[in-house]
């Protein structure tokens, strides 16, 4: 049905680092004690609105020694929804929740932008005729959007787009798992090509 938008952003939280032994609880300014909280903000926030996923997926801290309070922590954002509007509102709460988190922890917060794709929906026509294909082949339709992005996601600008879907064993993805049948991609070509051939009779081509 569509491309998940998504927004990728650079965190930076600026404490103050402290011999480990001596600086009290009370008076640290621990920026990974800060971050992990922000950590967990992400992961209650997006599991509370519908169809979000957020992932922090790189964090470093600094000094980085053992006996050290980090004074510095630097951690990656992702969000992704498959409407804009959802998407916008979940940076909106993501971001309120960390500043809020910096405040109460006297923890200077940098949020930098990376990256910012609009949700790229497929085209009608040709998801009917995916649909079409699919049921040709006796398989049930299912329509659903794509967590991923893919090349279609720059395409959209200059043509119409659709996506055909082959399943992965035990849905794993982004792994050294992930795996599909021979007899799968089979029926994803054979679908393919139909679909292709029913758009070119549309087209009158």
């Amino acid at each position: 049905t569509a491309i998940n938008g998504g927004n990728r952003f650079n965190i930076e939280l600026s404490g103050m680092a402290g011999h480990a032994g001596t600086v009290p609880m009370g008076l640290r300014r621990d920026a990974l004690a800060a971050a992990a909280e922000c950590v967990l903000a992400v992961e209650s926030i997006a599991a509370t609105m519908p169809d979000i996923v957020g992932t922090v997926g790189r964090i470093d801290a600094q000094p980085g020694a053992m006996n050290v309070i980090p004074g510095k922590v630097v951690f990656s954002l992702d969000v992704r929804a498959p409407t804009d509007a959802q998407r916008h509102a979940a940076v909106a709460a993501i971001r309120a929740g960390f500043e809020d988190i910096a405040q109460r922890r006297n923890i200077g917060i940098a949020i930098t932008p990376l990256w910012d794709a609009k949700t790229a929906p497929c085209a009608p026509a040709m998801q009917q005729q995916f649909a079409a294909a699919i049921a040709g082949e006796g398989l049930p339709v299912r329509h659903l959007p794509s967590g991923a992005g893919h090349d279609g996601m720059a395409l959209i600008d200059i043509a119409p787009i659709g996506m055909l879907f082959v399943r992965c064993k035990g849905g794993i993805s982004h792994n050294p798992a992930e795996s599909i049948t021979v007899e799968d991609a089979d029926l994803g070509v054979r679908a393919l090509l139909e679909a292709v051939r029913r758009l070119d009779r549309q087209l009158g081509m």
